[in-house]
């Protein structure tokens, strides 16, 4: 839906679920939590754990060339794999790839300190209840 679906009588494509956060605040700690978990989910595959089958870090060889398999098997991946599985290319795919990780881990760690600083803000201003 685009926002001119909105002028014409639809929903508002921008508009925020009012049950997104437990406890009916926008900035809700609880919802920033469940976030933050999703997040983490999705880092710790990253980093070789969880029951994904491909995506994680571990996978990749660091010591020369990446073969169509550790890459995907889909189109784009095989396309992928001949650029990348070539000369050092895999050593640079690992590199960019622990890169990125090391970026999502950030961002899991900001989401969290969000939540806790929502939190601690809510107490000090409501109290401790």
């Amino acid at each position: 839906m685009t926002s001119r679906d909105a002028t014409d009588g639809g929903t508002d494509p921008l508009s925020v679920d009012p049950n997104l956060f437990g406890d009916g605040r926008e900035n809700s700690p609880v919802g920033i939590r469940a976030i933050a978990q999703e997040l983490r989910i999705n880092l710790d595959a990253m980093l070789g754990g969880g029951e994904r089958p491909n995506g994680n870090v571990n996978q990749i060889s660091t010591d020369g060339e990446l073969s169509a398999a550790q890459i995907g098997q889909w189109d784009d991946a095989q396309a992928l794999a001949s650029t990348v599985g070539s000369s050092n290319a895999g050593r640079k795919f690992a590199e960019v790839y622990q890169k990125f990780i090391e970026a999502y881990q950030s961002v899991v760690e900001a989401v969290e300190a969000s939540a806790d600083n929502h939190d601690r803000a809510r107490r000090a201003n409501e109290g401790d209840a």
